[in-house]
């Protein structure tokens, strides 16, 4: 028998801006957002609002400490304005953790660039609030 649950979830969204000059290192991973514990990611895009001017290539990967591409099925080209969703495993982080972000270019330095960064998720377990009946009864929240 499936058993009801009253418990929802609402989405988390986190959004992170980033300029050619930000990273630290090109072609070292950084943190970007933080998750906590049962987070799924549900949507997500990376928006070039301004191209990288760096002389060859520009591109960017989102993963997390065992993957570096986990949210990103190929690099995203960051010398071309656009929106780019995320793409979505189902993966669940079973413990607090940081989204990693890998920029990488070739060529001549990027000094111009700049890109919109979003994550949606739930976590799994967390209710924000109840609707319905679930197994248990009335008013008993169940996530």
């Amino acid at each position: 028998m499936i058993k009801l649950k009253s418990g929802r979830q609402e989405i988390v969204s986190a959004i992170l801006e980033v300029s050619a000059t930000d990273p630290v290192a090109y072609g070292t991973a950084e943190d970007a957002f933080d998750v906590p514990a049962n987070a799924i990611l549900v949507g997500g895009d990376l928006t070039v609002l301004t191209p990288w001017d760096s002389g060859t290539t520009a591109t960017f990967k989102l993963g997390d400490a065992a993957d570096d591409d986990r949210y990103t099925a190929a690099a995203i080209d960051l010398k071309t304005a656009g929106r780019t969703a995320l793409t979505l495993t189902g993966y669940k982080h079973t413990v607090n953790e940081l989204l990693k972000a890998l920029f990488a270019q070739t060529g001549t330095d990027a000094t111009v660039g700049q890109c919109r960064i979003r994550i949606d998720y739930v976590v799994q377990g967390r209710a924000a609030f109840s609707q319905g009946l679930d197994s248990r009864g009335p008013g008993l929240p169940g996530a």
